[in-house]
């Protein structure tokens, strides 16, 4: 296995929630590569800082800029005026109708390939054949 594949592992591992054939080849990996034990370091960094809320960390003083960008907000005019100066109402009916076909066909193809079945586990390899056969169809398309 690739590190990439590893270090997308780390946080399902340090949380115990892998496989115990998994987390023996993990732990494999992570005695011959410094990459992934830094990942880990950092996975279990992040770990405590979420668990414990009221730990001090030394950030740099970050201004509040929430009154400034709310202020901004309220000057601008309301949403269904700016879609309305962008778009003709011919325009927005066909936007619309080749959106939902859009959505359609990435849902019919992520059914295809059963992304949803193993979204939890596979959903980088799933991406990776869909890449792939997406790149396929297309290269055959040009012929």
């Amino acid at each position: 296995m690739k590190c990439e594949f590893i270090q997308y592992q780390l946080g399902a591992y340090s949380a115990g929630e892998l496989p115990p054939e998994s987390s023996l080849y993990i732990e494999k990996h992570l005695r011959t590569c410094p990459a992934c034990q830094a990942w880990l370091e950092e996975v279990h960094e992040m770990a405590r800082i979420w668990q414990e809320p009221e730990l001090e960390l030394d950030l740099p003083d970050i201004p509040d800029m929430t009154a400034d960008i709310m202020n901004e907000i309220r000057q601008m005019p309301p949403l269904y005026k700016r879609q309305a100066s962008r778009m003709k109402p011919k325009d927005s009916r066909r936007a619309m109708i080749a959106h939902f076909g859009l959505a359609a066909c990435i849902a019919f193809c992520l059914f295809q390939f059963g992304v949803f079945e193993h979204l939890g586990t596979g959903i980088t390899q799933a991406t990776e054949i869909f890449s792939n056969s997406v790149d396929h169809i297309l290269k055959e398309g040009k012929r």
